[in-house]
């Protein structure tokens, strides 16, 4: 496991990496467990984790961890715009599979599905600024 120290916004995170070569990556992210998925870009290394969560408020006023705050709702890792939208409400996703870009700081950051589910409502669209912590996606409850 590779330990870094990364500060975004003058706060400072630990984030522990374990083998970015098996998908999804498992990072622990100031002691929160989260699993993401990198990209190869060309013929370097992986990429570092396309969606690294940090600690956002959530609408309760608790902090909770952009990227996924539940197993419901999918929110936005930084501030960005919406690229594209790849779901649509309705439709059966797996784990891992595409949900949509955002471009952050000309950087495409593909957004992926933390679980199998169907999409109960898709709440950006193309062109749609976003801030870290905005709702992206959300999934219908289990029946």
């Amino acid at each position: 496991m590779t330990i870094y120290r990364v500060t975004v916004g003058g706060k400072e995170y630990q984030v522990e990496i374990e083998d970015v070569n098996v998908q999804p990556v498992r990072t622990v992210v100031n002691g929160h467990v989260v699993q993401v998925w990198t990209q190869k870009q060309g013929r370097t290394a992986p990429s570092l984790p396309i969606a690294v969560p940090m600690p956002v408020p959530s609408s309760s006023g608790v902090a909770a961890e952009a990227g996924v705050v539940s197993e419901l709702e999918v929110r936005a890792p930084m501030p960005g715009s919406v690229v594209s939208v790849e779901v649509q409400p309705g439709e059966q996703v797996e784990l891992g599979q595409n949900l949509c870009f955002l471009d952050a700081m000309k950087m495409h950051n593909l957004i992926r599905a933390p679980r199998d589910g169907t999409v109960a409502q898709v709440h950006v669209r193309p062109g749609q600024q976003v801030q870290q912590g905005d709702l992206l996606v959300s999934f219908a409850g289990e029946e």
